[in-house]
């Protein structure tokens, strides 16, 4: 199972969790994680168990964000190693999520 999700106790954010590859022929479990539940007030996208994303990963990504009506604070990618940090902050993925 390449996603996994948390919903936190109060129901007020949600993690989605990426193992392995982030890319295409994820997207659709990808889309259910987030549109299947009601909606949160927090998403967190741990991608700790993720060493590679691709352009449709990107796309994913931005999925979300229009989600959650383009709200920069409502996201946050976590745990992403060095590599995955600088893909997304080279195509300015900085400035639509939070990423600590």
């Amino acid at each position: 199972m390449p996603i996994l999700t948390h919903l936190s106790d109060s129901g007020s954010a949600l993690t989605i969790k990426i193992i392995g590859k982030f890319q295409f022929p994820m997207a659709s479990e990808y889309r259910r994680a987030y549109t299947n539940i009601d909606e949160v007030e927090k998403y967190s996208l741990d991608l700790q168990e993720s060493d590679y994303l691709d352009s449709s990963a990107l796309g994913m990504i931005i999925a979300l964000w229009e989600f959650v009506e383009r709200d920069k604070n409502r996201i946050t990618v976590v745990n992403a190693n060095e590599e995955v940090r600088t893909i997304l902050k080279s195509a300015n993925f900085d400035q639509l999520v939070n990423m600590v």
